[in-house]
């Protein structure tokens, strides 16, 4: 009776140890599935920001170009506005380049 009882209670211990293992098995997969979830949606957020930066970048170098080609364009109109004025200044510094005539007076007729 006594090897009896005792087969009992190592059969009895050991599915309490089996069913204590399955209740920690089964509450680390319910928390690594939550933990899971969660990267999931940390992710999905992390996309959608990076999505919107990139949108961003574009934009910010769309304006850049533009303002650049408008810089160029105004550079170029004052250069051209320079160099005409140094030109007529120049003109007007050295003299005429063409010659002047003289007034023919009525004697020279």
């Amino acid at each position: 009776m006594c090897a009896q009882s005792f087969s009992n209670i190592d059969l009895g211990s050991q599915s309490q140890i089996e069913t204590d293992r399955k209740k920690r098995c089964r509450k680390k997969y319910k928390y690594m599935k939550m933990k899971i979830k969660s990267l999931i949606l940390e992710n999905a957020a992390l996309c959608d920001e990076v999505a919107k930066i990139q949108e961003s970048i574009l934009i910010v170098k769309d304006e850049r170009k533009f303002l650049l080609h408008k810089l160029l364009e105004y550079e170029n109109d004052t250069e051209s506005i320079h160099s005409s004025y140094r030109s007529d200044t120049l003109v007007n510094l050295n003299g005429p380049k063409s010659k002047v005539k003289k007034k023919q007076t009525l004697e020279d007729r």
